[in-house]
C-alpha cells in the first residue's frame, strides 16, 4: 500500500503551479477553477515531490499523477519509463532507510500490461469479490507479511521480501533494487545485465496461493 500523506494546495498555489506546467504537459489541460491539487514529499528524492492533479469536472476516476521540482515535469504514465528517468536527474536515494517506501511507490505506479504487482501486508490491504468467503480471506491472511529489508547481497543489490497479488494469485517474492548503476552478473542468462540507479527486479517468486476470488484489474487507462 502506497504511504504517504498528502497536503493540499490553496487556490493561489494551485494556479501557480498550473501555469507553470502548462507547456510541460500539453496536450493535457487542467482547468485551473476545477482542479484540486495536492502534494506529497518523497524521503527518497531531496527536491522532487509528488502531486495529484485531480479535475472535478470530470467524473471520477479523474486524477493524474506528477513527480515535480520547479522547472522539471514528469507526468505519471502507469510505465517505468518516468520513474527511472527521474531516478537518474534527481537522483534518487535508495538506501535501508528509503528502499521500502520506494518499492511501495513503484509498483503502485508501474502497472504492466499482463497486471500488476500490487504489494500486500496486511489483510485490509486485500481487495475481495463479494463471493470470497471467509475461509478464503483467512488462508489469505495468515499468508501476509509486511516488505522486509533483507540487506545487499553479493550482487550489491539491495534485496526486499514482499507478498504481493498478480491477478488472481498471491506470492511471496525477492524484490531486488540498484542503489547505484551497476553492472550484475545474471546466471540464467550467462552475461552481465545493466542496472540503472533506482531499477527492479522481482525474483525467487513463489506461489502460495491462486484462483483467489480478488478482482483483476484491467490494462491501465489515463487515469490508472
Amino acid at each position: 500500500m502506497l504511504d504517504l500523506t498528502f497536503q493540499p494546495l490553496d487556490a493561489a498555489a494551485t494556479q501557480k503551479l498550473l501555469a507553470a506546467i502548462a507547456v510541460d504537459i500539453s496536450p493535457v489541460t487542467l482547468p485551473a477553477d476545477k482542479t484540486k491539487v495536492e502534494v506529497a514529499a518523497l524521503s527518497f528524492f531531496d527536491e522532487f515531490k509528488l502531486y495529484t492533479l485531480s479535475d472535478t469536472s470530470l467524473p471520477s476516476p479523474n486524477t493524474r499523477y506528477m513527480l515535480y521540482k520547479p522547472g522539471d515535469v514528469s507526468l505519471m504514465n502507469w510505465t517505468n519509463e518516468p520513474s527511472y528517468a527521474v531516478n537518474e536527474r534527481a537522483p534518487i536515494k535508495v538506501d535501508r532507510k528509503t528502499c521500502i517506501s520506494y518499492a511501495k511507490f513503484f509498483f503502485h505506479f508501474v502497472r504492466g500490461q499482463l497486471g500488476r504487482f500490487i504489494i500486500v501486508e496486511k489483510p485490509e490491504e486485500v481487495t475481495w469479490l463479494a463471493n470470497a468467503n471467509a475461509e478464503e480471506k483467512a488462508k489469505v491472511n495468515a499468508l501476509l507479511m509486511p516488505v522486509t529489508y533483507k540487506g545487499i547481497g553479493r550482487d550489491n543489490l539491495i534485496t526486499l521480501t514482499a507478498t504481493v497479488v498478480f491477478k488472481n494469485a498471491l506470492f511471496k517474492t525477492d524484490i531486488k533494487i540498484a542503489p547505484f548503476e551497476m553492472d550484475v552478473f545474471d546466471a540464467d542468462l550467462g552475461a552481465p545485465e545493466h542496472f540503472t540507479i533506482g531499477q527492479m527486479k522481482l525474483t525467487g517468486e513463489d506461489l502460495l496461493l491462486e484462483d483467489l476470488n480478488v478482482p483483476v484489474d484491467p490494462p491501465p487507462g489515463e487515469f490508472g
